[in-house]
């Protein structure tokens, strides 16, 4: 699953272990198993605040993006023995979209990028090639030969 989105990942691991018969639990240690990086930080300690039976609420609220929030309070509450197979499959679909949406702004962004270094590099040559000879011709011509 690289190249997935984190949170995405995350899903399709709870997903898959709920397929299987597993608890939610299982399901989000063996993301932690294969998974590293910011995310996988923040749901490691969303697991230990978790275990410990602390509020988890802090937590999840400083979460940047909306979809990450709202996946942790599903799990939360299938952690807590509510069935949450559904919700999961309805908020996969919406991940999805989320992901190729942000996928074509990107997209549609990258022309833009593009004309930078066409700007920076290939303008100026071109300019060298159409104002030399006639910068050349004028300095001849100034010079009387």
């Amino acid at each position: 699953m690289e190249g997935v989105a984190p949170p995405l990942a995350l899903l399709l691991c709870v997903k898959r272990a709920l397929e299987k018969g597993q608890p939610v639990k299982s399901g989000v240690l063996n993301y932690l198993k294969r998974h590293q990086g910011d995310f996988s930080a923040v749901v490691a300690q969303w697991l230990a605040l978790l275990q410990q039976g602390l509020l988890t609420h802090g937590l999840i609220n400083e979460v940047s993006s909306p979809h990450r929030q709202v996946l942790l309070q599903v799990l939360e509450r299938g952690m807590r023995g509510e069935a949450v197979y559904n919700v999961l499959v309805s908020l996969e679909s919406e991940m999805i979209e989320a992901c190729e949406d942000e996928i074509s702004t990107k997209l549609a962004r990258l022309p833009f990028l593009l004309l930078i270094p066409l700007l920076l590099f290939q303008f100026p040559a071109f300019l060298l090639l159409l104002f030399g000879p006639l910068l050349q011709n004028f300095f001849h011509s100034l010079g009387g030969g």
